[in-house]
């Protein structure tokens, strides 16, 4: 055994998994470095990523899909992404997953007192139609590092109807679990007032509004309404601070059906959410879902800080990506534009705040004619750098990044087979220093 998959094993069985596994983990899904590595579920198209760290403890998630059923898998680190156990399925019923791009199954490690525990949230969609079907949000818990969970409970009432999902979530310095999520369990009854007192019948997509959830141990949340007539089909950003007030940021409807991102925090755990705030008056008019949501990270002195993919008019009405801040949660700076490489429909933007309070931005966006990922970096009192493309000439799209660690970035996205491929698509990672 080499010195380093020994450091491995040791990490690795710090937070419950096998020898076995590491073993495994390292020889098949090891990643090193800066080179760009994948783990999946071989056969299968895999896709959907998020990550989750807590020191060196890493846990990526996503879901994979075979033969007609779709499944959430996880495979945990403890060097940091140097290396990763095999996957392991999360959901106990085969095929009782679900995901879409906005709407990848999210993952917290949290700890209480000396135990740790990863908690894994997906949504699972029913096959009906938009106005009638049922979607679900299922929680699963681990307790020995991802090695085996809980049976998969549903986290809100059972009779509750209407689409939800686009869940995130995240963990306060408490150990308490807050998510955040669009939910449609009014849809129906709005949409019978607006018949009854217009004449008219409803168009488009159903009403939607956001909830926050304190994820309880046993697995139900205790639920508050944020807002209502938001933006159906992008994805939420959910954040805690130091002193546990609790920030969400989403796609909200404006009149005039402006498809803006709004923000919203609590002083009080969740309890009560103060008014909605528009980050940017962006003004982008469509009558239709972008499926492109914001994130958002707060830094130590309590700064929030915000990205989002908006349209802008260049000579022909083209996507572009921005970022902004605001001290008091009250009111954000006027945007700034992030720089990209190919200029052409950057999108899906994920946000990681760095020790120093400098900003790490990965994104997708289309060069060549091929959609890649890139990262842009921010430092703390200056401009934004010049974008580098991680994923090299493959197929890649939908990233997500966090800091492992004081000195490392783990950036995971999927990737797509170009070519004669028993994998359809993989999860690709790639490790790179915080504050380069």
């Amino acid at each position: 055994m080499t010195k380093r998959s020994g450091r491995a094993l040791i990490a690795l069985c710090a937070i419950g998994l096998s020898t076995d596994a590491v073993i495994r983990g390292q020889s098949t899904n090891g990643v090193r470095s800066a080179e760009v590595q994948t783990i999946g579920v071989p056969g299968a198209s895999n896709s959907t990523p998020s990550l989750a760290a807590s020191g060196q403890i890493v846990s990526a998630v996503w879901t994979a899909a075979k033969d007609g059923r779709s499944n959430v898998y996880i495979a945990m680190s403890g060097d940091g992404g140097a290396t990763f156990s095999v996957p392991t399925r999360v959901n106990d019923q085969d095929g009782d997953a679900g995901a879409t791009n906005e709407q990848p199954p999210r993952v917290v490690i949290s700890a209480s007192g000396r135990q740790r525990a990863v908690t894994v949230l997906w949504s699972k969609r029913d096959t009906g139609s938009t106005r009638t079907r049922t979607d679900i949000i299922r929680m699963a818990r681990s307790t020995d590092g991802g090695r085996t969970f809980s049976p998969a409970r549903i986290t809100h009432e059972s009779a509750f109807t209407g689409a939800r999902g686009w869940q995130s979530l995240t963990v306060a310095p408490d150990g308490s679990l807050h998510a955040v999520w669009l939910d449609g369990r009014h849809a129906e009854q709005k949409i019978a007032d607006t018949a009854k007192h217009t004449g008219m019948e409803h168009k488009g997509q159903p009403p939607q509004e956001v909830y926050h959830g304190t994820l309880l141990p046993d697995g139900r949340m205790t639920e508050t309404l944020i807002a209502s007539d938001v933006c159906f089909c992008c994805k939420t950003a959910a954040a805690v601070d130091a002193r546990g007030t609790v920030y969400a940021a989403w796609r909200h409807i404006f009149p005039g059906s402006m498809r803006d991102i709004a923000f919203a925090k609590s002083s009080d755990g969740g309890r009560h959410f103060s008014p909605l705030v528009r980050v940017s008056e962006d003004k982008w008019e469509i009558n239709g879902c972008p499926e492109d949501g914001p994130s958002i990270a707060v830094d130590q002195s309590g700064t929030v800080h915000i990205v989002w993919a908006t349209v802008i008019s260049e000579g022909e009405p083209q996507k572009a990506i921005f970022y902004s801040t605001s001290r008091d949660g009250k009111a954000f700076a006027p945007r700034a534009r992030i720089p990209t490489t190919g200029n052409t429909t950057p999108g899906h933007p994920q946000l990681v705040l760095t020790t120093d309070g400098a900003a790490a931005i990965v994104f997708d966006e289309v060069v060549g004619g091929v959609r890649r990922v890139s990262l842009a970096r921010k430092p703390r009192d200056g401009a934004f750098q010049s974008p580098e493309i991680l994923s090299g000439a493959a197929s890649a799209s939908f990233p997500v990044i966090v800091r492992a660690g004081a000195a490392d970035l783990l950036v995971a996205w999927t990737s797509r087979s170009t070519g004669p491929s028993p994998d359809p698509s993989q999860i690709s990672l790639k490790r790179l220093a915080a504050g380069r």
